[in-house]
């Protein structure tokens, strides 16, 4: 999977949020036109769909406990990560890792789009126990994931 340069042009930002994974963390999503048309009848995005995640560090104190707004939310600060999943016809069959995430992939790159070197199957591990929501945790926020 290729970092997607004009992601921020070329796909809508469709969900701005405290990362619930991780508590000192925000997250900005975007999502291509594929994704964008929410999930199908089987409740699962069609393929080619691809979700960007800018991941970012978010404001602490002196102490370094996460300083929240009035309205109790996180302030983003420094971009840290871009995690990447697309999801492709087939990919299930020929994925190398034992964790499954049905046809998705998964990549994480620095901000100017060199491979983060994560371990990935930590990112497929937490995603992996969604499956009513085609293991994404914004599914709702998505068009037709609305109703």
């Amino acid at each position: 999977m290729s970092f997607p340069e004009s992601y921020r042009d070329a796909f809508v930002n469709y969900l701005s949020s405290d990362r619930v994974q991780n508590p000192d963390q925000f997250i900005t999503l975007y999502a291509n036109d594929i994704a964008m048309k929410g999930p199908g009848d089987d409740g699962e995005l069609a393929d080619g769909a691809i979700i960007v995640g800018e991941v970012y560090a978010v404001k602490k104190d002196d102490d370094g406990s996460v300083i929240e707004t009035r309205l109790g939310r996180r302030i983003a600060t420094k971009l840290t990560l871009v995690a990447v999943m697309e999801t492709r016809n087939g990919w299930a069959e020929t994925s190398a890792s034992s964790v499954d995430v049905g046809d998705w992939d998964f990549a994480a790159f620095t901000p100017t789009g060199n491979d983060a070197g994560k371990a990935l199957d930590s990112c497929r591990s937490c995603h992996a126990p969604l499956t009513e929501t085609d293991v994404l945790f914004s599914i709702e926020h998505l068009p037709s994931g609305r109703e």
